[in-house]
């Protein structure tokens, strides 16, 4: 059975104006890694991997691969519904680095002082000037793109990612597993960023019971994602 997947990778970019961003320090590596466990496997069957990231993230090069380029939060959202709504999708592996805040406006903190809208004069030309002192950005949330997911495609294979920063194991593995039954997760992956460097990457693929496997590296992730989306798929088919 030939598969269609989706893999988001890297991290999101939020606009401030036409030249600056807001973004991460996401690589895209872990995401570029688990594409070329797809495309190498000999079980999975690869027809399509739909490829979702930002413009400036590494990319996987193979005819069975679509590169998605998105720009922040919303793009990528509109993505990934069209592609939900419009193709049938085995699997997704949500490895994207999703920004919490996108800018809602730009402005400064003598007109926040004076109650004036500076946005439009801040902006102009599509750039902020260099010359304006105490700049303020003005943050909002974003969407919970991974909570859409099943939403809008309920069968597929739905693979979720969480990171947090110099936290211990134990609550590691309890935000990533609340994580995974609050969006219907079929696995989470839990890592640390304290615990990456290079190719070490610490990380824990919990299952839906609960369980979880420890591996130290990307491509050992990589290759046990890969591994325990097919036998997912296998088991979905056998079901039939």
């Amino acid at each position: 059975m030939v598969r269609n997947i989706i893999i988001t990778a890297g991290g999101t970019s939020e606009k401030i104006d036409e030249v600056r961003v807001i973004s991460n320090f996401s690589s895209g590596r872990l995401g570029l890694a688990v594409a070329k466990c797809f495309l190498e496997s000999e079980t999975a069957d690869v027809g399509k991997i739909y490829y979702l990231c930002d413009r400036n993230t590494i990319v996987p090069s193979d005819e069975r691969v679509e590169i998605v380029r998105v720009l922040g939060v919303q793009g990528l959202l509109d993505a990934l519904t069209n592609l939900l709504t419009t193709k049938k999708i085995d699997a997704m592996i949500h490895a994207m680095a999703v920004s919490d805040y996108a800018v809602k406006k730009v402005t400064t903190i003598e007109a926040i002082k004076n109650g004036v809208d500076m946005s439009d004069k801040i902006t102009a030309d599509g750039k902020i000037s260099s010359e304006i002192d105490d700049l303020v950005i003005v943050l909002k949330r974003t969407p919970k793109v991974i909570g859409e997911i099943k939403k809008l495609q309920k069968d597929t294979i739905l693979v979720g990612f969480k990171l947090l920063s110099n936290v211990s194991k134990d609550e590691l593995i309890e935000t990533g597993y609340k994580l995974l039954k609050k969006n219907d997760c079929d696995m989470v992956l839990a890592n640390d960023l304290s615990e990456i460097s290079g190719d070490n990457h610490v990380g824990y693929l919990i299952s839906q019971n609960g369980e979880y496997e420890k591996f130290t590296t990307k491509i050992q992730i990589a290759e046990e994602i890969v591994r325990n989306t097919e036998r997912l798929l296998h088991k979905k088919e056998e079901n039939k």
